[in-house]
């Protein structure tokens, strides 16, 4: 099944981050249109999709996930992430290519760099490619490229090297030159150089990158009350290679969350669920693990389970231009630690780059939950997942002109801003009244359908008991 989100963009026609290929006999075309995504905003290539943006297939597309993957990573220089998924819809394949705007610009295909202006992709004028130069001249180099100046072959942990290795080759989403030797690994991850290796080795790839590193220690809490306080029923500090610590995190927080259980209308058998949907824990934790800041001794990642909500916090920030309520909708993707990145996605916990938000917040809904929200702070960004009983917690405050909306409003129900403005909120402002909107959405009680001009708000089926406010 295609996902909404992707289903939406295609609608939307192609774009500055959206092309389409109708098929992929090609490659080169690609590899352009890809190499521009990275030198500019990032976006997506849907390949099995004609110009007028109609669905026409891919025939055994999986099959060519692994070529091109291993096309397009040795055709583009220097490596880069993206990454390359199938999708099946009415017996028709769709394989989308979701590139984020890269880290280590230029990028160069066939002896050329290539941008992306409007709907189409160009070769960079000279005028373009100095600046992309001078940029890179003056940016300090990321800290997960950086030498860990202390870490030496004897911390390696070679298990967690191999199962990337085999766990790549399993899911087709990389060829290894030689997938038998540690370093020759490492290089092709691009963690390992003349240099020695990277700060990205090392919390990837020792044994205790904590002796080096002692902020990749991870805490997860259980505390007793909402409040939070000293008052803990479960405190974890765990250390150790990124996937590993990623694992045992993971655990610990489904350990602590409960069933619940319901008899559905006209079915005879109790059905048992989780009180939180795990997909949107786990893309919640891996995004925290691949967005954080990595830099400060200070920083970290903390996960607080509570029992009304679970907050997830890394010491990592929204980047520039970016802020939380663009996750509701297609945006650049911007990875923090790109190489960091390319590891989680090689070992399967991350699935397609740019679309965590989105996908935590379908989670939420179509688990009958609140939207989750996230607070960007000087100190990191936090994500908070409610939980049924966090509803009362998280409760809206909701004024006379929200409620007659949602009177009138059965799920699935649609509305535009200015219809809403029109009809229900005509004593105050368009910028008032568009916030309603946003408060509502937020609350998960109504789902923002497309953008711009062409904005829609959907009732969902989440049934809400608010409170007068004036």
């Amino acid at each position: 099944m295609i996902p909404e989100l992707i289903r939406k963009q295609i609608r939307q026609g192609k774009g500055t981050v959206t092309e389409f290929k109708a098929e992929i006999r090609n490659l080169e075309p690609i590899a352009r249109t890809v190499c521009a995504f990275l030198n500019t905003h990032g976006g997506s290539v849907f390949c099995g999709v004609n110009e007028k943006g109609r669905l026409i297939g891919i025939e055994s597309a999986a099959e060519h996930v692994q070529s091109i993957h291993a096309y397009l990573l040795e055709a583009i220089t220097p490596k880069a992430l993206f990454t390359v998924n199938v999708d099946d819809e009415d017996g028709k394949t769709l394989l989308s290519i979701e590139v984020p705007e890269g880290k280590d610009r230029p990028y160069v295909f066939a002896g050329s760099v290539y941008v992306r202006q409007g709907s189409s992709t160009h070769m960079a004028d000279a005028a373009t490619l100095r600046d992309m130069i001078q940029s890179k001249s003056v940016a300090a180099e990321r800290w997960e490229r950086r030498p860990s100046m202390a870490m030496e072959e004897s911390d390696l942990d070679r298990e967690e090297i191999r199962l990337t290795a085999q766990q790549a080759k399993r899911s087709r989403h990389f060829a290894f030159p030689d997938d038998a030797d540690d370093i020759s690994i490492l290089l092709a991850l691009a963690v390992y150089s003349a240099k020695g290796f990277s700060q990205a080795a090392d919390v990837l790839f020792a044994s205790n990158p904590a002796l080096r590193h002692p902020q990749t220690r991870v805490r997860v809490t259980r505390f007793a009350s909402d409040k939070g306080g000293n008052e803990y029923l479960d405190d974890r500090l765990l250390h150790g290679p990124l996937v590993k610590v990623f694992e045992q995190a993971f655990g610990v927080i489904l350990q602590h969350v409960k069933l619940e259980s319901r008899f559905l209308a006209g079915e005879v058998r109790r059905e048992d669920r989780p009180e939180y949907p795990f997909e949107a824990l786990r893309e919640g934790l891996v995004n925290a693990f691949a967005h954080r800041d990595y830099s400060g001794f200070s920083g970290g990642i903390t996960v607080g389970i509570y029992p009304g909500r679970i907050e997830i916090w890394n010491s990592g920030h929204f980047p520039e231009g970016l802020k939380p309520g663009d996750l509701t909708r297609n945006h650049p993707s911007l990875p923090t630690n790109p190489d960091i990145a390319h590891v989680l996605y090689l070992r399967g916990l991350m699935e397609r780059i740019g679309r965590g938000g989105q996908l935590i917040i379908n989670a939420c809904r179509d688990h009958g939950l609140p939207s989750p929200k996230w607070a960007d702070r000087p100190t990191g960004v936090t994500l908070t997942i409610f939980g049924r009983a966090g509803h009362d917690a998280a409760k809206l405050m909701t004024n006379p002109r929200q409620q007659a909306l949602l009177a009138q409003m059965n799920t699935g129900d649609q509305i535009r801003p200015g219809q809403y403005h029109q009809q229900f909120a005509a004593d105050i402002s368009d910028r008032h009244a568009r916030r309603d909107l946003v408060e509502l959405e937020e609350a998960g009680l109504l789902l923002r359908v497309g953008k711009g001009a062409g904005t829609l708000y959907q009732r969902t089926n989440l049934t809400w008991e608010g409170e007068n406010r004036t």
